[in-house]
């Protein structure tokens, strides 16, 4: 696509602080090795083990991963979670976005239980679910003590049934919602074409295995269609898969620089892959649901004078979670790396300031619309 002039620079607000720690070493400190280091967590086992009144009754594999998940609790941000196996292979299926139940992904982090994401259209997003939410109760049962097994088994039921949630939003208000369960079906590519202004108007749900491959295919509908410009609708997008998300960008994006990571492995670059499509004008929505990979696409659109952002400003998570098989099958999600834009500007607890701003979802689409004519 051609690169377009912009009206203003944005992204003089970079983010989040790195990822990467830093240890000093004091001259004449005493270094004891990693193994001595862990063997408290040894003897508290050994212990457990020894003197538990009924050695019978405990569950040793339970053990183990709640000192995991005491340690994963213990990191400064989030994002970081521990699953069992059967946990994990639930949390994959919300991914790939088929499922029966509300419509949200959820995370437990210490005794906070926190809303991910709420996909479209799900009984959780038509009764004001967001990211950022904080599930208190579940049918007047506090989340505080329940495990994620627990949480997530609570949330779940037959389709037709209701259940009813306390939460609290991120503004501190709290609000008691009932919901329905439902059959979850999530596309992760919509199109609608606007046929009176030629315009296609293109909506990512989630970045999953699918997503690239489904954005493609609708580019391809509309090749011949005599457009005149683009909307890529990221709004409540709380992303997905890092490779899906370079993907994406690379549809929209000539060439040159997706992103770059940055970690205790170094700095890794993503380059565009290519981009076939028309040159046309291209406006970004995001607001404060737009997180992530879905950031990280409009960050390097945005950086590389593709396209403008339009709306509010976004949600500001830029950090890369990658999983790890630990013990007897259980999963540590870990925030490895931080992503930057191509002009090296940081996301995380930042987010994405739009080129013009708009107060009301409403109104988006209108403002992108005239947006396109004048360009």
């Amino acid at each position: 696509m051609n690169k377009l002039s912009k009206t203003k620079w944005v992204f003089l607000l970079p983010i989040v602080l790195a990822v990467v720690c830093i240890t000093l070493q004091v001259p004449g400190e005493d270094q004891r090795p990693v193994s001595d280091e862990l063997e408290p967590v040894r003897e508290a086992y050994d212990l457990i083990l020894e003197k538990y009144y009924e050695p019978e009754s405990l569950d040793k594999e339970a053990i183990i991963q709640g000192a995991i998940e005491g340690m994963v609790d213990q990191l400064p941000d989030e994002y970081n979670a521990v699953y069992s196996k059967e946990e994990y292979d639930e949390y994959l299926k919300r991914q790939e976005g088929n499922y029966t139940g509300i419509g949200m992904e959820i995370e437990k982090s210490g005794d906070r239980v926190r809303v991910v994401s709420v996909f479209p259209d799900t009984p959780a997003s038509r009764n004001g679910l967001t990211s950022g939410d904080v599930i208190l109760e579940v049918d007047e049962n506090s989340t505080e003590d329940m495990t994620y097994r627990e949480v997530f088994d609570a949330l779940e039921g037959e389709q037709g049934s209701t259940l009813r949630v306390t939460v609290k939003h991120p503004s501190g208000r709290e609000e008691k919602i009932r919901l329905t369960r439902a059959e979850i079906k999530i596309t992760p590519v919509e199109l609608n074409l606007l046929e009176e202004e030629k315009i296609a108007l293109i909506d990512i749900n989630l970045f999953n295995k699918q997503t690239a491959k489904e954005l493609q295919k609708v580019l391809n509908r509309v090749e011949n269609e005599e457009l005149t410009g683009y909307v890529l609708d990221l709004r409540n997008n709380s992303g997905g898969w890092l490779s899906s998300a370079i993907n994406v960008a690379s549809q929209f994006v000539d060439s040159g620089l997706i992103t770059k990571t940055v970690g205790q492995d170094g700095v890794r670059e993503y380059e565009s892959r290519g981009n076939s499509n028309p040159n046309l004008p291209l406006a970004v929505l995001i607001n404060d649901g737009t997180a992530s990979a879905s950031e990280l696409v409009a960050g390097a659109i945005s950086d590389q004078e593709m396209g403008i952002l339009l709306g509010r400003k976004s949600f500001g998570k830029g950090l890369v979670q990658t999983t790890h098989t630990v013990g007897q099958g259980i999963r540590v999600k870990i925030s490895s790396s931080e992503y930057l834009t191509p002009e090296g500007n940081k996301l995380d607890q930042k987010g994405l300031t739009p080129d013009i701003k708009s107060e009301e979802w409403e109104e988006d689409l209108t403002r992108a619309l005239e947006w396109i004519k004048e360009n």
